[in-house]
C-alpha cells in the first residue's frame, strides 16, 4: 500500500471515530437510562411504590393483604404526618416495617416524601367532603357496647360470636395479633371495597356508624385480642399468673 493511501485510510478512520464520539453513538455504549444507579437515586413514585409498598397495599389491579393505599376514604382521613411516620418507622408488633434507612429500611427521606406525596395525590380526585368524616384516630370505646354494635353492623357478614360468617370471623386470635387497633379502626371506617366490605357509611343501608359506634367496635375487638393473650399466658404457665 502506498504511503498516500495509508494516510487517507487513517484519516478516514479517525474522522469516523470522531463522528461517532461526537454523536454519542460508539458501539456498545449503554443508554443513560440503562446505566446502573444506586438505589437512593430512584425518584420515580411508581417504581418506589411498586418496590416497597405494592406487595401488601395493592396496586392498580391486584389485591393486597392490607388496606389499599388507593382507597379514597382512607386517604381523606389519614393525616399526612401520620402516613409519613408509619412509612418511616413502621408499626411495632405488626408486619409493617420501617422503610427509612435510619430504621433499617432502604429509603432516603426524599424517597419517603415522594411515596407520601404520590399516595395522597391518588385521593385528590375523589372529591370526598371531609367535614363530617370520623377522625383518623380516637381512644378505644366501650367494649361491652361494642358487642351490640358488632351484632348490628358486622355479624351479617362475619357471623355471630363463635361462628364463621360468609366473610370469615374477625375474632380469630391469629388475625387480631397481626393487626393494630388503628388498623381495625381504619378498616372499619374505609372498609375493604376490593374484598366486598363496605365502609362505615354503608354497612347498614341508610344507617352510617357514629363516631362512638366505631370506637366501641374497635374497643370490643381489642378486648378479644387481650383476652386471647391472657389465655395464651395461662396455658404457657399453668398454675401461675399471666405475664404482664
Amino acid at each position: 500500500m502506498s504511503p498516500t493511501k495509508f494516510i487517507l485510510l487513517a484519516l478516514c478512520a479517525v474522522n469516523g471515530l470522531i463522528g461517532l464520539s461526537g454523536c454519542d453513538q460508539l458501539p456498545g455504549k449503554p443508554k443513560l437510562s440503562d446505566r446502573w444507579q444506586p438505589p437512593e437515586a430512584e425518584k420515580n413514585f411508581k417504581v418506589l411504590f411498586t418496590g416497597n409498598c405494592q406487595a401488601c397495599h395493592a396496586g392498580e389491579a391486584n389485591i393486597g393483604a392490607a388496606i389499599s393505599m388507593r382507597d379514597p376514604l382512607y386517604l381523606a382521613v389519614v393525616p399526612r404526618d401520620v402516613l409519613r411516620k408509619v412509612i418511616v418507622e413502621g408499626i411495632p408488633g405488626t408486619t409493617m416495617p420501617g422503610f427509612l434507612k435510619a430504621n433499617g429500611g432502604d429509603l432516603t427521606d426524599e424517597q419517603v416524601d415522594i411515596i407520601v406525596n404520590g399516595i395522597l395525590d391518588w385521593g385528590k380526585s375523589a372529591q370526598i367532603a371531609k367535614a363530617n368524616l370520623p377522625p383518623y384516630s380516637a381512644p378505644l370505646g366501650d367494649a361491652n357496647r361494642g358487642s351490640e354494635v358488632y351484632n348490628r353492623f358486622c355479624a351479617s357478614c362475619h357471623g355471630q360470636v363463635g361462628q364463621n360468617g360468609k366473610a370469615g370471623s374477625i375474632l380469630q386470635p391469629d388475625y387480631l395479633q397481626l393487626v393494630s387497633d388503628q388498623y381495625l379502626r381504619s378498616v372499619t371506617i374505609a372498609g375493604r371495597p376490593e374484598l366486598g366490605m363496605p365502609n362505615y357509611q354503608n354497612l347498614v343501608p341508610n344507617q352510617p356508624m357514629s363516631n362512638q359506634d366505631i370506637a366501641d367496635i374497635v374497643g370490643w375487638l381489642a378486648a378479644h385480642r387481650n383476652a386471647a393473650n391472657v389465655a395464651q399466658d395461662v396455658n404457657a404457665n399453668p398454675g401461675g399468673t399471666p405475664n404482664p
